[in-house]
């Protein structure tokens, strides 16, 4: 038997409604996989964010070490302090350069006074030998 006129209508409905729900389920786990993938691209920026402000910190720490370390030596420069300790080096390499020079002055005299004993020593030894030649003559001529 057909059923009646309004019971048609649901009937026919059904095919639809089952085209519907495959439609729908289909879309269902389309949307399922693209939240997969949404949540998998915002871990892998969030881990690269993440990275990358780390990266910044250590950056910033750094600067901030440098920065201290230059407001540190200007610091020493508006004071004086830097003028005063060069003075001191200069002071220092100047009582230095003094000695060096005593020191080279001491050397050349020294050398001068070497010479003079060389060439005194080699003038006795020209001496001695023209004397123990003399000697030596004299000796023979008395023998003969």
């Amino acid at each position: 038997m057909l059923a009646p006129l309004e019971n048609r209508g649901l009937i026919e409905r059904e095919p639809d409604d089952a085209l519907r729900a495959a439609e729908l389920e289909k879309e269902n786990t389309g949307l399922r996989q693209a939240l997969r993938q949404a949540r998998s691209s915002q871990k892998r920026m969030i881990t690269m964010h993440a990275n990358r402000s780390i990266e910044l910190d250590k950056r910033i720490a750094a600067l901030e070490q440098h920065c201290a370390e230059q407001a540190a030596r200007i610091g020493a420069f508006e004071s004086g302090q830097a003028i005063i300790e060069l003075g001191r080096q200069l002071m220092e390499l100047k009582e230095a350069n003094a000695r060096l020079v005593e020191s080279a002055q001491r050397v050349w005299h020294l050398d001068k006074t070497i010479c003079a004993a060389h060439r005194e020593c080699e003038r006795l030894a020209r001496e001695r030998d023209s004397l123990a030649l003399r000697l030596c003559t004299q000796a023979a001529d008395t023998l003969n």
